[in-house]
Order: C-alpha cells, then structure tokens, then sequence
C-alpha cells in the first residue's frame, strides 16, 4: 500500500525538479556587461594641491537614464541591444568615467559629484543627450552618436556648451558598438577638457 502511494509521489517530484532544471537551464544567452574607461588623452600634474575644487554632476534626457546600451532606429523607436548593459544606469556610469578623466588633468584639487559648488569651487553641470548607435532602415548599425550639453561655472566666468562626436561601426558585433560608443566618449571629454580650459582661463 505505501509502494502504490510512494510512487506517484515520486513521479511527481521529478517531473518538478524537471520543470524547475528547465527553468534554471534557461536557454536565453547570459546578460553582458561593458565597461567604459576613463580619457586619459589630457593627462597632466598627479597631484596639483592648489588647484579648485570641481563639483560634477551629470543628467540624461528621458529615455536615456537605463543601464541598457541602445540604438535609435530610423522609425525613431529607442531600443536596447539584447543583453548587453553597462555596470549602472547610464548618468552614474559617465558620472564615474568623467570625473576620473577630469581628475587625470592634474588641473583639480579634488573633482567630486554634487551638483552644488564646494565653497570657491567650480560647478560642471552635464547632460547626456544622445548616447546609443543609429540603425537603419534594415536594422543594421551604420554608427554610434554621443552628445553631451552642460555649462560651467568658474568664479565669476561661466560658458555653456554641447560636444558631439560620431563613429562609424564596421560590423554589427557588440564590441565594434561598444568600442564605437568609447570612442565618441573619449573624443567628447577631449572637448570637455578643451571647454573648461577656453572658459576658465
């Protein structure tokens, strides 16, 4: 009597742990990561101790604020490469990569994130406007754009300005449009560093 009322049971607890291997065994590919690395391009002085102090703080138009890289497809249709992020959303990642690039100048005492001036310090307010690759009508991405606006202000000077740089993307390999989009960065913080140089003389 207990071998007849063991072995449904039995038979009902593989079919579960079936059901749940299958679930666990997902067929889907694995979540990608990349990293963006900081411009070092501008590198100056390791440590100017008499330099200001630059508070940083970085935005992103709607749409934009997603730890997901994206593409802007010819139909104006904002969509997410599949399974590919970055390590945070995308305002903390640039946050992180911009203030370290900056830092590199040897121009700051200190370069820190805040959105408000640390005493006689200096304020960088940025905006992230475009940041994805461009897709055509086929679906195939031609290239990856990055736009950043912001303004500085610097003591009694202040400037406002929008840096863009576009890359062309040779195949449609995650690595060749991510390597696209560290390229547009690098190129955009180059102007960054030129900007706060032209305003802050």
């Amino acid at each position: 009597m207990k071998t007849k009322t063991l072995l449904p049971a039995l038979a009902l607890l593989t079919l579960l742990l079936a059901a749940c291997s299958g679930v666990m065994d997902s067929a889907q590919p694995a979540r990608q990561y990349y990293m963006l690395v900081p411009y070092t391009g501008s590198a100056g002085a390791s440590n100017p101790s008499t330099g200001p102090v630059l508070s940083v703080a970085v935005s992103a138009v709607p749409g934009l604020d997603s730890n997901r890289v994206q593409a802007l497809s010819s139909d104006a249709r904002l969509s997410p490469y599949a399974n590919a992020r970055w390590p945070d959303h995308l305002p903390e990642v640039l946050s992180s990569v911009i203030q370290r690039s900056l830092a590199s100048t040897g121009r700051f005492s200190a370069v820190e994130n805040s959105s408000r001036a640390s005493g006689d310090g200096w304020l960088l307010n940025l905006e992230v406007r475009q940041f994805y690759g461009i897709r055509s009508g086929s679906g195939n991405t031609s290239s990856v754009i990055v736009e950043i606006g912001g303004s500085i202000e610097c003591g009694d000077q202040h400037g406002s300005f929008t840096l863009s740089d576009t890359n062309s993307v040779a195949d449609e390999h995650l690595s060749a449009v991510v390597s696209a989009h560290q390229k547009g960065l690098n190129e955009v913080t180059r102007q960054l560093v030129e900007q706060i140089n032209k305003t802050c003389s």
